[in-house]
């Protein structure tokens, strides 16, 4: 089995029965240059996973699954609390 790391998805797109997640990362080589802010650097495109939809929507159900575990919630919390991640995803006021 082979390992993909990824930072996010950027976007999800769906057409003819299939579902593709766009995984990006950030460019290590642009994070090396001298004075490089890592939150300016464009995110790039790493790999795409292509999937069709009736594996889509159970891979959505395993996440909805593991969103539920209290050890998921608990961990959750403690990076809201951290500043690390946003209450919700769409909260463009707080911290990233």
């Amino acid at each position: 089995m082979q390992d993909l790391y990824a930072e996010t998805v950027s976007a999800i797109n769906f057409n003819n029965g299939m579902v593709r997640l766009l995984l990006v990362d950030q460019d290590p080589a642009a994070l090396a240059e001298k004075g490089a802010d890592a939150g300016e650097v464009k995110p790039r495109l790493k790999q795409q996973l292509i999937m069709p939809l009736p594996g889509f929507l159970y891979m959505l159900s395993v996440i909805r699954g593991l969103m539920e575990e209290p050890k998921m919630q608990q961990i959750i919390e403690k990076y809201i609390e951290l500043g690390l991640i946003n209450r919700k995803p769409d909260d463009a006021d707080g911290p990233a």
